[in-house]
């Protein structure tokens, strides 16, 4: 798609350059089995090098990221994720970072609009999270008294009883909040309740605690910040994203789509916008 919109204003994470506006990277987790499944600091090396032996080609191309941690969804490699991002953004001078389900496909034009309207730069950003909302409520209650106090604690005492989080196929962070992801993210206790048993009550109650969701439990750590943060909440008519995108002719359908609106030619029927 980036070859397709062919805009300066976006480069790989291997070719940056002070006009870049948008920075990609593919994010994979290529550790050995020895390697933890989250990294969240400096104790251990944060990237493999390349090549590594492999059967798809693509795992060695130079836009990917190949983090020193276990291939995984649920168990931390969001928060690895954040803390790459946090040491690029830092090195780069970048103010955000977003991260995209393998399943979403970025409008890139949409999203410079959205982000030129409603990202301020540093100084001027503070803690911004934003993302397509989503109700915990829905959910399937905990079986016990027990594990329903330690899940909910926080949300019942902070936010009476209102328990939200942002959906994983999209969402961003701004420099300082991904920081407190990074922090806190060591401290968050196991998903499972009796686990907790070593750890101080006042910690219980108020740690972030995992369900084995990643959208869930990341949003939960920004969420438990301990200054405000600014949660921009992004509706369906108001995305810059599709999801999800499955199968081949969907994908393909998405190239021609894309193709046709760059060279300004009619695509079924309508002559689609740059903006």
């Amino acid at each position: 798609m980036f070859d397709i919109w062919n805009d300066t204003r976006v480069c790989s994470l291997d070719q940056v350059t002070s006009d870049c506006q948008v920075v990609y990277t593919f994010i994979l987790g290529a550790g050995n089995s020895s390697a933890p499944t989250q990294l969240v600091n400096d104790s251990w090396p944060l990237l493999v090098e390349k090549p590594i032996p492999t059967k798809h080609e693509d795992v060695n191309a130079p836009d990917t990221s190949l983090l020193n941690i276990r291939e995984n969804m649920n168990d931390g490699k969001s928060e690895s994720f954040v803390y790459f991002a946090s040491v690029m953004m830092k090195k780069y001078n970048l103010d955000y970072a977003m991260k995209l389900d393998a399943d979403s496909i970025l409008h890139l034009h949409d999203f410079l609009a959205f982000a030129h309207s409603n990202l301020p730069p540093f100084p001027y950003y503070h803690r911004v999270f934003a993302g397509a909302l989503r109700n915990k409520y829905h959910w399937p209650r905990p079986e016990t008294k027990e594990a329903f106090n330690q899940k909910e604690a926080y949300w019942q005492l902070e936010w009476e009883r209102v328990h939200l989080y942002l959906a994983g196929q999209m969402y961003l962070l701004s420099l300082d909040l991904a920081e407190w992801v990074v922090q806190e993210a060591p401290n968050c206790p196991p998903k499972n309740p009796f686990d907790l048993a070593n750890l101080p009550t006042s910690q219980r109650k108020f740690r972030g605690y995992k369900e084995g969701h990643e959208d869930h439990d990341l949003s939960s750590i920004a969420i438990k910040s301990p200054k405000p943060i600014t949660m921009i909440t992004i509706g369906k008519t108001q995305r810059f994203w599709e999801h999800p995108v499955k199968g081949q002719p969907r994908w393909e359908r998405i190239v021609r789509r894309e193709t046709a609106r760059m060279k300004g030619e009619v695509f079924e029927g309508k002559r689609l916008r740059i903006y």
